[in-house]
């Protein structure tokens, strides 16, 4: 019986695999007929039998096996009470994110660092100017703040000038410093300046508004807050 039962699952692997790789070339031919020279960067089975995960960067949609249905939101778990595609997302933006750390001003922790925080943040940004003003005292409680450029204007405007001449100043964190007090920085341009990029990636993320918060779990938080709540908000969330 058991050599039977082993015969039996060996077969249907066999039948399985032709037909898995059958159904991925189907949903292949229909997004990218509905996508025109955007391959997805993945397909593979999704959780739910029948569909398949389709990712296009830190975009997850999910697609049934005969590329005719896409569905576009959020995957829960009921048993385990957790949304599988933001966890997906999350893992996808650290990723992201660790490709872009060698671009980003790094304003470091002082001793032990307790929390890595990426902002995506404007040079014309009021509450942008406010979280800076409290960067001393976030370090002071071990936060490590990561900036990154996002130029709500868009590409050209004044707010991206400014980022560039931040991002291609010889002294990063001087001339962000200054930019943030509203004090004149000069004009500074440089090949292949980040700024882009990052405008791009934030607008990967569903980013709109400055300042987003990003923590070390890829979450995402939104606005302001004060050193103090931000500490509390940071521990809550590692705790969960």
């Amino acid at each position: 019986m058991n050599r039977l039962f082993i015969l039996v699952l060996l077969a249907l692997s066999v039948v399985a695999a032709p037909l898995q790789a059958d159904e991925v070339a189907t949903i292949r031919a229909a997004v990218e007929g509905m996508i025109p020279g955007q391959a997805p960067d993945s397909i593979k089975p999704a959780p739910v039998a029948g569909l398949y995960e389709v990712v296009y960067g830190t975009r997850m949609f999910y697609v049934s096996g005969d590329g005719r249905h896409l569905i576009s939101g959020d995957l829960f778990d009921l048993q385990q009470r957790s949304n599988l595609t933001e966890a997906w997302r999350g893992k996808a933006r650290v990723a992201a994110l660790n490709d872009n750390a060698a671009s980003m001003i790094v304003y470091p922790a002082r001793g032990k660092a307790k929390h890595t925080l990426t902002i995506f943040t404007d040079i014309d940004c009021t509450y942008c100017r406010k979280l800076h003003a409290g960067m001393k005292e976030m370090n002071d409680l071990g936060i490590t703040v990561r900036y990154l450029a996002f130029p709500r204007a868009g590409i050209p405007s004044p707010s991206y000038d400014k980022a560039v001449s931040v991002w291609c100043a010889a002294d990063r964190n001087k001339a962000m410093d200054q930019a943030k007090n509203e004090d004149k920085v000069g004009k500074n341009t440089c090949d292949n300046n980040p700024v882009a990029a990052h405008l791009a990636m934030g607008q990967s993320f569903g980013i709109s508004a400055t300042p987003t918060l990003v923590l070390d779990d890829g979450t995402i938080i939104p606005g302001y807050l004060p050193p103090q709540r931000l500490l509390q908000e940071l521990d809550g969330m590692r705790q969960q």
